[in-house]
């Protein structure tokens, strides 16, 4: 049993001394940990409550720019809607007048061929007449 106690007590006494050289030394080495584990906890709660902040602003921007260009899309689409309706009024009045031009064409020769036509039926009309006159 002796040997036990001299085993305990050669740690406690190696501790002891340790304690009296570095005691001082050690405690303020242990006071700085202490403070910069604090100081850097700070810092890293800080940065993450930033980060945090940072992101949802981030996540509000990316939603108010979702809204915006939803906006300017249905207002493109509205804007294109109506050029193309303008575009197809434009087209189906060139249409129709272009329609209305020939048919007006086509009733002008039309009547130029009735006219030859009739110019031709008075002229075999005046010869029928003439070659009667000649037989009598």
């Amino acid at each position: 049993m002796s040997t036990k106690k001299i085993e305990t007590a050669v740690p406690n006494s190696v501790d002891q001394i340790r304690d009296i050289l570095f005691g001082e030394q050690i405690s303020l080495i242990e006071k700085r940990f202490a403070s910069l584990e604090k100081s850097l906890s700070s810092a890293i709660e800080k940065l993450a409550d930033k980060v945090d902040k940072t992101n949802k602003e981030i996540k509000e921007q990316i939603s108010q720019s979702n809204k915006e260009l939803s906006a300017n899309n249905l207002q493109l689409e509205q804007q294109q809607t109506q050029a193309l309706n303008k575009l197809e009024s434009t087209i189906n009045a060139k249409i129709i007048e272009t329609e209305s031009d020939l048919v007006n064409q086509l009733q002008m020769e039309v009547q130029k061929l009735d006219n030859k036509a009739s110019h031709r039926k008075d002229l075999a009309q005046l010869l029928k007449d003439m070659a009667t006159k000649l037989e009598d």
